[in-house]
């Protein structure tokens, strides 16, 4: 009977620590597998944001490009670059120098349109990203 008794009691400490190794085992994969299939869905949309390059600061522009977000409410511009005097970007004037900056606005619509306009700048050359949130 002892020993019997003796082996149900590494019996149940077996059991209980397999149990916990397995079940720690796999809840780690999904959470790792979670981790995964979230990156992937967040990198796939791609199309709510791009960028364009400027290097001709003596013409207005108009830069136009269509994303796949149908419930867009805001606009993000990041304007990097330098100019030697002041532009504007959506309508808002900014200095001359390095520039880097970043605008938020109200937008609803998935074609993006964003106006340069040289102002007083005669040369320089920026990049504005453009990216337009989901609302989930």
């Amino acid at each position: 009977m002892i020993r019997f008794l003796k082996e149900l009691r590494n019996f149940k400490f077996i059991n209980h620590y397999i149990f916990h190794y397995i079940f720690y085992k796999k809840f780690n994969f999904a959470l790792v597998l979670t981790a995964i299939l979230t990156a992937i869905f967040v990198s796939c949309n791609t199309k709510n944001r791009g960028d364009w390059q400027l290097s001709d600061m003596r013409k207005d522009t108009l830069f136009v490009a269509e994303t796949n977000v149908s419930d867009a409410t805001t606009l993000i511009l990041e304007i990097d670059g330098h100019t030697d005097d002041s532009i504007k970007v959506h309508g808002t004037s900014i200095a001359g120098g390095d520039i880097k900056k970043e605008l938020k606005v109200d937008w609803y619509n998935p074609k993006v349109a964003v106006q340069f306009q040289a102002y007083l700048a005669k040369k320089g050359s920026l990049k504005i990203k453009y990216y337009v949130p989901t609302n989930y």
